[in-house]
């Protein structure tokens, strides 16, 4: 058995939320890397532009969603940098599932055609095929057919984190909608896998009230976007593109291929 390499995006002025990870990723024995995360704060608004041509399906990023989605970039480098056949990368608020140590020990439950395996759930309804393509400790690993967002937990190939790399050299949304929103042609391109149950879940989704959650981990200023008009033509196109992807997935669940369901944490 050959344990996950963990790449764990940490700020640096985030010294709790380190120590709390390193005794949940102890606890499981597993040994991680931690990729210094990129400060918002200390972004200029020349480095701003330099990767924000302009605003995207939401509006114009925040800082804080750009410096997120270069801190995953720069794990996805140092995936590479490690020439890592994957990594399993993690932000650093997420909660572990009493399986955590069995799936961190052995890549067992990898598919050999995964671009990415998402380990985490965000407790909405998603779109699944019915045959797992692996199990691992009572977890089924899925082909993932529909948006499922937030980055805090999945895995990625080496083959994809360069892809991922190339294709994000600039970027106009943000990370979880670049990979997991359906509507973002990089994420169609890639082949996705779930993990379900979801190992992992960040702390202020977990209905736990003893979990720790800390207000500083969200992106300010996301929810208070104003999505910016487009033409009708664009919505119309975006409009049919969803029809079309309904219907596909309405006739795969009555042929028994797909299913919809919320993924729980365990």
């Amino acid at each position: 058995m050959t344990p996950v390499p963990i790449l764990l995006i940490n700020l640096d002025r985030a010294a709790d939320r380190l120590t709390r990870m390193q005794a949940r990723l102890g606890d499981c024995g597993a040994a991680f890397e931690r990729v210094p995360a990129i400060d918002a704060r200390a972004l200029g608004e020349e480095e701003f532009a330099r990767h924000v041509p302009g605003p995207g399906h939401w509006g114009l990023l925040t800082p804080g969603e750009v410096a997120c989605f270069l801190s995953h970039r720069l794990a996805w480098q140092l995936l590479v940098e490690r020439n890592l056949p994957y990594a399993l990368v993690l932000e650093d608020d997420v909660l572990i599932g009493q399986a955590g140590a069995g799936l961190l020990a052995s890549d067992s439950w990898v598919p050999g055609d995964a671009d990415i395996v998402k380990l985490e759930t965000d407790f909405k309804p998603v779109r699944l095929a019915t045959r797992a393509a692996s199990r691992e400790a009572g977890h089924d690993v899925v082909r993932l057919y529909s948006s499922h967002y937030c980055t805090a937990a999945y895995l990625v190939t080496q083959a994809a984190a360069r892809r991922l790399l190339t294709a994000t050299e600039r970027f106009r949304d943000a990370v979880d909608e670049m990979i997991f929103a359906v509507r973002s042609p990089l994420s169609r391109s890639l082949t996705i896998y779930q993990m379900d149950p979801a190992p992992f879940v960040q702390e202020h989704k977990h209905a736990d009230p003893r979990s720790v959650f800390d207000a500083a981990g969200f992106i300010h200023g996301r929810e208070s976007k104003e999505r910016p008009r487009r033409s009708v033509l664009a919505e119309f196109a975006g409009d049919l593109a969803q029809a079309c992807r309904d219907l596909s997935h309405k006739v795969r669940t009555v042929a028994g291929q797909r299913r919809t369901t919320v993924v729980e944490h365990a």
